[in-house]
């Protein structure tokens, strides 16, 4: 599979219904915010998407790290809900820790829940730092399935 970080086009919105996806999870918008993007393999007829932020009880206005993405494989839907933390070494490697908090569902007709945690993993490996907004070099990740206290 060849993944790329991408911004969403039209004609993405409208194949796959992106906007009405993200208008479950975000009320506010009828369609996708302008330059929406994700990492996508049309070949492959996967990709990933950021679907749902949390509000930061501290700060008005602002997210938590914390939010759920959405993957798609082949017509299957799975929520992933997802946190991180960043690790800059004494190196100046960059160094993030995605942390799987919810898998759903667990499996799919297609996938075992092995088969979605690598296939993640690829995918985070091409979002890399912010995806198709921006990276960064020295950049390194892992991903730790909390779910069932396992890292990938």
């Amino acid at each position: 599979m060849a993944f790329e970080n991408a911004i969403i086009t039209k004609e993405d919105d409208e194949k796959y219904g992106l906007s009405k996806l993200f208008y479950q999870f975000n009320p506010v918008y009828k369609t996708l915010p302008d330059g929406k993007s994700w990492v996508v393999d049309r070949n492959a007829d996967c990709w990933l998407m950021e679907t749902k932020f949390f509000q930061d009880p501290e700060y008005d206005h602002a997210y938590l790290k914390k939010s759920v993405w959405t993957l798609y494989y082949k017509g299957e839907i799975i929520e992933i809900t997802l946190d991180y933390e960043n690790n800059i070494s004494d190196t100046e490697k960059f160094h993030r820790i995605w942390k799987l908090l919810e898998l759903k569902p667990k499996e799919t007709k297609s996938l075992s829940k092995n088969q979605i945690l690598m296939l993640l993993n690829k995918i985070l490996n091409v979002y890399g730092y912010d995806g198709a907004w921006g990276q960064i070099e020295n950049f390194t990740m892992e991903l730790q399935d909390l779910v069932d206290g396992r890292e990938k």
